[in-house]
């Protein structure tokens, strides 16, 4: 007999004979989250990559954010080769919820029932915005997570947090950040270290944290990424990438784990590494 597993729209057979038994699986759902600046562009951009997976196919994914109106526009602070615009076939697939606060989580938990994953681009690394719902909003996240029993989080950070400070400790702009980390941005980078506090707090999650290095808004995306492999003796990284690449390797951690429970330092391959 034929048995074929269905993950959402996609079968595969197992075993064949002379009957046919197809298990159907749950749809593949995907929760993203996105804050301001730079780390929230990839949160806009993740949704994008979501959407353009085939392999298997996301079949819902549920967008939270303070700032949805801005998946209307069509430059998303990038290079990206054409503007973001959204099919009516991508519109089914999606449902986007609009909040005013993170501080009511209880109104929020229920737009994670279901979910495979989530991927978290809250709070920010730019001192001017002033958006950071990053510790706030993480904790909404992983209440929500442990009351559907969501193992999978892919959660955007910034290199310098935790363990890995200093920042960037491979290039001359790691002075700098370090420096207004420490001055002017110390809300800031207070914000993203209780984004991962609160990760760690659970033992139930399977997190991966994301330190991406400069996320250039002239950086045309290449489909590729290089995950740092010890800090401090691996100097391979260049010091740029395209937001569409870290959102597209966030997107390919939460289908396909390789990490778990670590941090991932991620940018580009120096050009000689190539």
């Amino acid at each position: 007999f034929f048995i074929h597993l269905r993950y959402g729209s996609t079968s595969h057979t197992l075993l064949s004979s002379a009957a046919s038994l197809t298990i159907i699986m749950k749809p593949l759902k995907f929760v993203i989250l996105f804050s301001k600046g730079g780390l929230g562009d990839v949160g806009r951009h993740a949704v994008r990559a979501a959407l353009d997976r085939t392999n298997p196919v996301i079949d819902q994914i549920t967008v939270l954010s303070q700032h949805t109106e801005t998946l209307n526009d069509e430059n998303w602070n990038c290079s990206c080769e054409s503007p973001h615009k959204f099919t009516d076939d991508d519109k089914k697939r999606l449902t986007i919820v609009p909040i005013d606060s993170w501080e009511n989580g209880d109104d929020l938990t229920q737009h994670f029932e279901g979910a495979t994953a989530v991927i978290s681009c809250l709070g920010n690394r730019q001192m001017t915005l002033g958006d950071r719902v990053g510790g706030e909003g993480s904790r909404m996240v992983v209440k929500a997570m442990n009351q559907h029993n969501i193992e999978r989080a892919v959660v955007m950070s910034s290199v310098g947090i935790k363990d890995d400070w200093p920042p960037l400790e491979f290039h001359w702009a790691g002075k700098i950040m370090s420096a207004i980390f420490m001055t002017c941005g110390r809300k800031d980078y207070t914000d993203l270290t209780a984004v991962e506090d609160t990760f760690l707090s659970s033992k139930d999650i399977d997190y991966l944290f994301i330190h991406p290095v400069g996320l250039g808004e002239e950086v045309v995306p290449q489909n590729k990424w290089l995950v740092q492999k010890e800090k401090y003796k691996d100097k391979s990284l260049f010091f740029n990438m395209a937001k569409l690449d870290c959102a597209r390797f966030m997107i390919e951690e939460a289908l396909n784990p390789t990490r778990h429970t670590t941090t991932a330092v991620v940018g580009w391959p120096k050009p000689e590494q190539e």
